[in-house]
């Protein structure tokens, strides 16, 4: 079995619910539009550059933050545990 090659991470930007990368290979600017909202909480993904054709695996700011009802600090008002 071959085995499989490892891309490079690129960091990405994140702008509703356009991904921005630029390419390592060639620099070209791409983006990648999510389609549905799951897409678009992906920490990260696998991408072509559209000139050269170069796969990448893009990191995007991860913006989901789980608020644990125990680590809440206990002098914010409005909030209780």
């Amino acid at each position: 079995m071959r085995e499989r090659k490892k891309n490079p991470e690129i960091n990405g930007t994140r702008t509703g619910y356009v991904i921005r990368f630029t390419c390592p290979a060639c620099t070209a600017e791409n983006i990648i539009i999510t389609k549905t909202p799951r897409d678009h909480y992906k920490e990260s993904r696998d991408a072509s550059c559209r000139k050269c054709r170069a796969r990448s695996t893009i990191l995007t700011p991860y913006m989901t933050h789980k608020m644990d009802a125990y680590n809440v600090p206990a002098d914010v008002p409005g909030i209780a545990p």
